[in-house]
C-alpha cells in the first residue's frame, strides 16, 4: 500500500472542523464554502479534493475536462466565470438540446468552448459559481487572496503507466521523479517539462501528490495539461529490458556530462516488440530525492549516470533547478544531430 501523499493514493483522514463564512451574494446552488475556510489550516487531499486558484489553472483543469465542485469568484470575475460554468457543460451533442445533454464518456476528449462565445442560458451551468467582494474572499480563506477566482475539484486519479506506449512513437522523452517529497519542486519540475514538451511524467513511490494546492500552483496548473503516471520498480524493469536509454541524475564517479552520453547517435536494438533496429529508444530522465538522491534499487536499472558540471566548490543544484537544465539539455542532444 502506498504512504499517505503518494501518487495514485487517496490521503484519508479525519475532515476538518467547520468555519463560519462571511455573508456573501448567491448566484447557484449552495457551495460547502466550510472547505475553503482558513484555507490553509486544510488538508483537502484528505478527503481527495484539490484547490484551484486564480483563472490559469481552473482553465488549465477545465481544458482537461475536470469540471470543480463549485467555485467561488470575486465581483469583478462573475461575468466570466458566470459564462464559463455554462460553457464547460456545452458538448456537441447539448448544443442541439441542452435538456437532453448526456454526461460524457469517461474517455471522451474535454471539449473546450472559448469563454467568448456565446451560450445560450437554457444552458444549466457544469459547476456552481458563487460571488462575494474581494474583501470577503480574504476572509473566507483567511489570507490575501488576489486571484479572483478559487474552486474545489475531485482529485484526479493518477493510473499506472503503459511501459509499451513509450515505443509507440521514435524517441519519446519523459521525466520520472523518485521521492520527490517537496510540492513546490514536484510543481516546477511539472511546469518545465510541460514547457519542454517532454512526453510525460512519470511519478515513482515517495512523491508528493502533483493535485495538492503548492503543487498545483508552482505548475501554474501545468498538472493538468501533461500526461501524469505512476511508475514502480517494476516499470523501470520492462523499460530497461526493452532498450530504454534510462538516465540517473547523480553525483557519482560514474556521472557524466549530458554531452558524454551520445544521445544523438542513439539507435534502439531490436527488442520484443519486432520494431526496427533504427528506431530511436525513449529517453526516461530520473531525479530522486533531494537530500540523498536515487536508491541503488534504482541505480542498478538505469543504463547511465548524469550530472550537471559544478564550479566554486558548489557540489549540489535545487532539485527543481537542477532537473530543468537536465532536460533542457537532453532534449537538444536527443533531437539535435550535433552540436559541432
Amino acid at each position: 500500500m502506498n504512504a499517505p501523499g503518494q501518487p495514485g493514493e487517496a490521503i484519508h483522514g479525519a475532515a476538518p472542523a467547520c468555519q463560519a463564512v462571511p455573508a456573501c451574494q448567491t448566484t447557484h446552488s449552495e457551495p460547502n464554502l466550510d472547505l475553503l475556510a482558513k484555507l490553509k489550516e486544510k488538508n483537502l487531499a484528505a478527503q481527495g479534493l484539490m484547490v484551484l486558484e486564480g483563472r490559469i489553472a481552473i482553465e488549465r483543469a477545465l481544458d482537461a475536462g475536470i469540471a470543480p465542485r463549485f467555485l467561488v469568484c470575486t465581483e469583478a470575475e462573475e461575468e466570466y466565470w458566470q459564462a464559463r460554468a455554462r460553457k464547460a457543460a456545452v458538448t456537441p451533442d447539448s448544443a442541439a438540446d441542452p435538456d437532453g445533454a448526456a454526461a460524457p464518456r469517461e474517455d471522451a476528449a474535454p471539449q473546450v468552448i472559448a469563454p467568448q462565445a456565446a451560450v445560450p442560458s437554457a444552458f444549466p451551468p457544469a459547476f456552481p459559481v458563487r460571488v462575494m467582494s474581494h474583501e470577503a474572499l480574504c476572509d473566507l480563506v483567511d489570507f490575501k487572496f488576489h486571484r479572483g477566482a478559487i474552486a474545489v475539484a475531485d482529485m484526479p486519479r493518477i493510473v499506472p503507466f503503459e511501459a509499451e506506449a513509450a515505443y509507440a512513437a521514435p524517441r519519446e522523452v519523459f521525466l520520472c521523479l523518485w521521492d520527490v517529497t517537496d510540492p513546490s519542486n514536484l510543481g516546477a519540475l511539472v511546469r518545465t517539462a510541460a514547457g519542454l514538451g517532454l512526453t510525460g511524467v512519470l511519478l515513482g513511490p515517495g512523491c508528493a501528490s502533483p493535485y495538492y494546492r503548492k503543487t498545483i500552483r508552482a505548475s501554474m496548473g501545468n498538472v493538468f495539461s501533461i500526461p501524469i503516471r505512476s511508475a514502480s520498480l517494476g516499470t523501470l524493469e520492462f523499460l530497461n529490458r526493452n532498450g530504454a536509454r534510462i538516465l540517473a541524475a547523480a553525483l557519482t564517479a560514474k556521472a557524466v556530462p549530458p554531452e558524454e552520453l551520445g544521445l544523438h547517435s542513439l539507435g534502439l536494438a531490436p527488442d520484443s516488440f519486432g520494431r526496427p533496429e533504427n528506431r530511436r529508444s525513449p529517453i526516461i530522465l530520473i531525479l530522486g530525492n533531494e537530500g540523498y538522491g536515487l536508491p541503488d534499487e534504482v541505480l542498478d536499472l538505469c543504463t547511465d549516470e548524469v550530472r550537471i558540471p559544478m564550479s566554486r566548490g558548489v557540489d549540489s543544484l535545487n532539485v527543481a533547478v537542477a532537473g530543468g537544465i537536465l532536460m533542457y539539455e537532453l532534449l537538444s542532444l536527443a533531437y539535435l544531430p550535433s552540436r559541432e
